[in-house]
């Protein structure tokens, strides 16, 4: 049974138009105020880190300093460079009652939590890019390497969003498959077919970029938010 509104894998084609909801799709926008827990996160990373190291993906530097206490958690390098500048992914630990609105996001898509969960603050940094990739496949996605019968698959009910913190600043891109998104609000909510979607991001902007990842097993309703859900679906937090 497919659950995934989305068309999987993706063709490849450098100049064909993807439709939105295709491949890719926002799925609302949560509206609330959150920036007093965006500042706690903040401070808790730089406390840790220092201002920027946190932001350096090496094997071991970030999941070493962080294993002294309960925050964060650093996550494994997808290109398996220990100076590659990439996502800063971190892990959630035991601040739920920290950040209330920040976990209400989480609540709201119903995952299934009898099955693995993970939930990441994404903060790129300005000039920081995630290059053209698939999730867990390392290096430059290409249509005979998704295609090959050694490509693994998520299972069918996987499913990941990326909630933006922050308001869109001029030069920060999202773009998955062949549609680039920008000029975003806090609280957007994008949905994707991450298994075989090659997507970048790049923050050319002045400021920070924080957001939201979440992955896990959808339920029902999951996928319900995901099917009926537009740029226009609003959801108070």
């Amino acid at each position: 049974m497919k659950l995934s509104p989305f068309k999987s894998p993706w063709h490849f084609d450098n100049f064909r138009t993807d439709e939105e909801g295709e491949y890719a799709k926002i799925v609302g926008v949560f509206e609330g105020d959150w920036t007093d827990e965006i500042t706690k996160l903040r401070g808790d990373l730089s406390e840790h880190f220092g201002d920027k190291a946190y932001n350096k993906q090496g094997y071991n530097f970030a999941a070493n300093e962080v294993s002294k206490g309960h925050i964060l958690e650093d996550a494994e390098n997808p290109d398996g460079k220990p100076d590659a500048r990439i996502f800063s992914h971190f892990k959630f630990k035991g601040y739920e009652s920290e950040l209330p609105k920040i976990e209400a996001m989480t609540q709201f898509f119903q995952y299934n939590m009898d099955k693995p969960f993970q939930k990441k603050l994404d903060e790129q940094m300005p000039n920081d890019q995630l290059m053209w990739h698939i999730d867990n496949l390392p290096g430059n996605p290409r249509k005979e390497r998704v295609l090959s019968p050694d490509f693994k698959y998520q299972e069918p009910d996987a499913v990941r969003f990326l909630i933006m913190l922050e308001d869109w600043q001029p030069g920060q891109i999202a773009q998955f498959g062949n549609i680039v998104y920008t000029q975003w609000v806090a609280g957007t909510i994008f949905a994707w077919e991450w298994s075989t979607l090659p997507h970048v991001t790049w923050n050319g902007s002045w400021h920070r970029r924080m957001a939201l990842q979440l992955t896990g097993h959808g339920s029902e309703e999951t996928w319900r938010i995901i099917r009926a859900g537009s740029k226009d679906s609003k959801y108070k937090i």
